[in-house]
């Protein structure tokens, strides 16, 4: 019966953590506002409003490239065309040089549209733009070890609380659980009346239970919780390749005598 209880309690936590999860709103963090200042070039955000996705997104690029370029006089007209900046006018040359990274678009009601735009541009026509990538992808990280840090840390914020609050009522479970089931342990040995020792028998016996269900609901969201902060995408966030950085990964390699030895790999880019 117990373990019954236990797979439904799982099945219930593991659905309440991907329901949580389905609800989360998708828009990117960057659209909230971003400047990076790199070596080469200039990373910001900017949004404008339009009657269609297009003079939206060219609105966007115009208040850019007039950031980039105020105080010059220059008098430009910017096109958008899929992750390039077409800019026309100025001094009959390139003023300018900048790339779309990426787009979030929202609908306001009929016919009016938010677009957001996360755009390069060189400090420099002359300058290369530095590698940089954005994705929903996360390496591999130590906090995936800690409930539900991986997923706030990749800002699925609301998940990781909710596991957070899972493993945590299951812990607090297998404490209150064990508790009163060494108390009614304790008191077996107080009484000869069959009837009050029976009782204290099955109440000692239903707390075990409890506590063995609390045990395997514990252990199921922690593993759920590693599996999630390995697997899982998380909000879209910058990443400039190239960068150095230190990679930790658990791994398994079989020995001669047939068992598997396991630990973890430190990997150090530059």
């Amino acid at each position: 019966m117990y373990r019954i209880c236990l797979i439904s309690l799982c099945l219930f936590m593991m659905t309440g953590i991907n329901l949580v999860y389905a609800q989360n709103g998708k828009r990117p963090d960057w659209t909230y506002g971003m400047f990076k200042d790199l070596t080469n070039s200039y990373i910001e955000e900017s949004h404008a409003i339009g009657s269609d996705e297009g003079e939206a997104r060219d609105k966007v690029a115009t208040e850019i490239i007039k950031r980039r370029i105020a105080g010059t006089g220059l008098r430009t007209q910017v096109q958008v065309e899929g992750s390039r900046i077409h800019v026309t006018g100025g001094d009959a040359g390139t003023t300018v040089k900048s790339r779309v990274l990426d787009t979030y678009t929202e609908r306001l009601g009929a016919g009016e549209y938010r677009v957001y735009l996360l755009v390069q541009t060189a400090k420099n026509p002359e300058l290369e733009f530095e590698d940089v990538e954005v994705t929903n992808h996360y390496k591999f990280s130590p906090a995936a070890f800690v409930p539900g840090l991986s997923q706030l840390k990749k800002g699925s914020t609301t998940k990781g609380l909710f596991i957070i609050g899972a493993e945590a009522a299951f812990v607090g479970g297998v404490v209150w659980a064990e508790n009163r089931r060494a108390t009614y342990n304790s008191k077996i040995n107080t009484t000869h009346n069959t009837t009050v020792l029976k009782d204290y028998v099955d109440k000692a016996n239903n707390y075990e239970t409890m506590r063995n269900v609390m045990i395997g609901g514990a252990v199921a969201v922690y593993i759920y919780n590693i599996i999630d902060a390995v697997a899982s995408k998380g909000k879209k966030h910058i990443v400039v390749l190239g960068d150095a950085h230190l990679d930790v990964s658990p791994f398994a390699s079989p020995m001669m005598n047939g068992s598997m030895a396991s630990g973890v790999s430190l990997t150090f880019t530059f």
